[in-house]
């Protein structure tokens, strides 16, 4: 339900320009939704789509809050700043979701993760709309150590495709390789793993360099490998080390600032300056994939100020419509000149796409 604090203006730059009330502690939620909000596609589809018949099953949960949420951006795009929302149909619905769940904390006036939360609304999206809901995994594939990487990894993909395919996947889920290699044979065994948040450690002296801490290499000690066994030498080292196989269109990006060995949030400055970016560097060379060229721009950030005690949350985003630049915390929102990074920045959603061909200035 939109609140009208006075007359709005009816600015067509200032539709849709609208922030959300904290119903106690729910900042983490709100930042999360202003993200949603600034993805163009996901925004024509929730708007577009008929959610009666578009999701397998309406009566599940899943769908109900898929349902709630499309209701609540429904009220955000018909209101004008200075309005706000109340998002108590779409809260109500989360609570009965996680009752009883892991999650039940995201049903309860305390303070929570937006990148956990952020999470969970992607997962639980994908499955109001997976229309493989229920399909059995497939078999455990035989030893495919002798076939092309690039035909490995589709097939790491289409694993995952066979049980899960909806919109949600398509625009927000990546995949990345995980290898372990064996330090006395150096025989490799290979993981495939998908993500809708990539997460990045506080390393380096560039935004690039912490996205290449996350697939730095790690040690495993007195891991059993075949191999060696089978000669009789025992368990060995190991080194596991990631690589990026493929991107979504719709990225996010999480910084790892609450994973410190003493247990404080990390305030390292980041050290980006919103300049289009391409991450091929971190990429699989054997990869194919097409967002191994494609160039991002990062178009919101939810940012946390505080420690790990505790603090708050708010969002700045460019506008999907009009590309203006906003902050919003919670119900209020204000202009600003452009993306703000320091050390308070959270999560950040990137837009990605085919470069522009070569001399092409439009």
């Amino acid at each position: 339900m939109a609140e009208n604090p006075q007359q709005p203006q009816q600015d067509p730059a200032l539709k849709g320009v609208v922030g959300l009330q904290n119903m106690g502690n729910t900042c983490y939620a709100n930042s999360s939704l202003q993200l949603l909000r600034a993805v163009p596609e996901w925004n024509v589809f929730c708007l577009r789509e008929d959610f009666e018949t578009a999701c397998p099953d309406k009566e599940t949960k899943q769908a109900k809050l898929l349902l709630a949420y499309q209701d609540l951006i429904r009220s955000m795009w018909s209101a004008y700043r200075p309005s706000y929302v109340r998002p108590m149909g779409f809260l109500t619905i989360v609570r009965d979701l996680v009752k009883g769940t892991v999650y039940e904390s995201f049903g309860l006036p305390r303070q929570n993760d937006s990148h956990e939360y952020m999470v969970w609304l992607l997962d639980n999206f994908h499955e109001a709309l997976n229309e493989k809901r229920g399909v059995a995994p497939l078999p455990q594939p035989p030893d495919e150590s002798d076939k092309p990487m690039a035909e490995q990894g589709a097939d790491g993909w289409a694993a995952f495709t066979h049980r899960n395919t909806s919109p949600v996947v398509d625009l927000f889920f990546g995949m990345m390789r995980k290898t372990i290699e064996c330090q006395e044979c150096h025989a490799k065994n290979y993981k495939w793993e998908t993500f809708n948040v990539f997460k990045i450690p506080c390393k380096g002296a560039t935004f690039q360099e912490w996205f290449k801490s996350e697939c730095s290499v790690t040690d495993l000690e007195d891991r059993v490998c075949e191999p060696c066994q089978k000669a009789g030498k025992g368990r060995q080292l190991a080194h596991m080390y990631s690589h990026i196989w493929q991107l979504p269109s719709s990225l996010f990006v999480a910084i790892r600032r609450f994973e410190s060995a003493d247990g404080r949030k990390i305030q390292t400055l980041c050290p980006y300056d919103g300049a289009p970016i391409c991450f091929g560097e971190h990429f699989a060379p054997e990869s194919p994939h097409p967002s191994k060229e494609w160039v991002y721009t990062c178009r919101a950030i939810a940012d946390h100020h505080g420690s790990q005690y505790g603090g708050h949350y708010s969002a700045q985003a460019a506008h999907p419509v009009t590309n203006s630049w906003w902050w919003t915390d919670d119900a209020m929102t204000q202009p600003s000149t452009g993306p703000r990074f320091g050390s308070s920045n959270y999560v950040l959603y990137f837009r990605g796409g085919r470069p522009p061909p070569t001399g092409d200035t439009s």
